[in-house]
Formats: C-alpha cells, sequence, structure tokens
C-alpha cells in the first residue's frame, strides 16, 4: 500500500467518525429536547410548582380556603 493510499483509507476512517459523531449529537439533542418539553411547565419549577403544591395542599385539606386563596394571591404576585 502507497502513502497515498494510506492517506485516504485515512480520510475515509475520519469521514465516517466524523458523521457518527455528528448522527450521535443529533439524536442526543433529540432526546434531550423531547424530555425537556414533555416535562412539562413545572420542570422549570418557580411559580408553576408552587401554584401545583398549593393546590394539592388545599385538595388534601391541609388549607382552608381563606389560607389557599390568600396564598395563591401571593404567589401570583
Amino acid at each position: 500500500m502507497s502513502a497515498f493510499g494510506l492517506l485516504e483509507l485515512l480520510l475515509v476512517l475520519l469521514s465516517v467518525v466524523l458523521f457518527v459523531i455528528l448522527i450521535g449529537g443529533a439524536i442526543a439533542a433529540l432526546v434531550w429536547f423531547s424530555r425537556r418539553s414533555s416535562a412539562g411547565p413545572a420542570a422549570g419549577g418557580g411559580e408553576d410548582e408552587a401554584l401545583r403544591i398549593l393546590r394539592e395542599r388545599y385538595a388534601r385539606g391541609e388549607l382552608t380556603r381563606e389560607e389557599y386563596e390568600r396564598m395563591r394571591d401571593e404567589l401570583r404576585d
């Protein structure tokens, strides 16, 4: 095998490796975005998560209606 043939082989192998990395990165990005979007608004935490917890506590009877409405208004402000 000549030096030119060896160089061609290395270029083909490098192209295949880069192609595999590119496809793998695209698949990883798709999986990451799909998991992030399917987690819903509560995944970011913050107000939505706090309101969800507040609603659950009210549903379990841990809070009176007045307590619930006061806390809900505070979270929305």
